[in-house]
């Protein structure tokens, strides 16, 4: 009977052991929980703030320079073609007088 006492007696420690960690882990899970609440809820504030900061930028201005830029180009463009058509008259305007006064 001392002996089942004993054993039961040992078994009620282990027992109060098990219970005791398991409260601890309980606390560390809410802990935890609680963190990881926080946490989401700063990256719902932060992705909310950058889809207004998204919604804000204006397309079609970037879309006009965009195409400002483009026609500027191609402006470019046609002045150097007629900048080479200029340069290449005046070298056959020089060839010319070189020629016609024999250098």
């Amino acid at each position: 009977m001392e002996e089942m006492l004993e054993v039961m007696k040992k078994q009620l420690k282990m027992q109060k052991l098990i219970s005791g960690l398991l409260a601890v882990m309980l606390v560390i899970l809410l802990i935890a929980g609680g963190f990881f609440v926080n946490r989401m809820s700063q990256m719902t504030a932060a992705m909310s703030e950058a889809a207004d900061k998204l919604q804000q930028v204006d397309v079609d201005g970037i879309n006009d320079a965009i195409g400002t830029t483009q026609e500027m180009l191609e402006s470019a463009g046609e002045l150097s073609d007629a900048v080479d058509s200029v340069t290449l008259k005046v070298k056959e305007f020089n060839d010319w007088m070189s020629g016609l006064f024999g250098n």
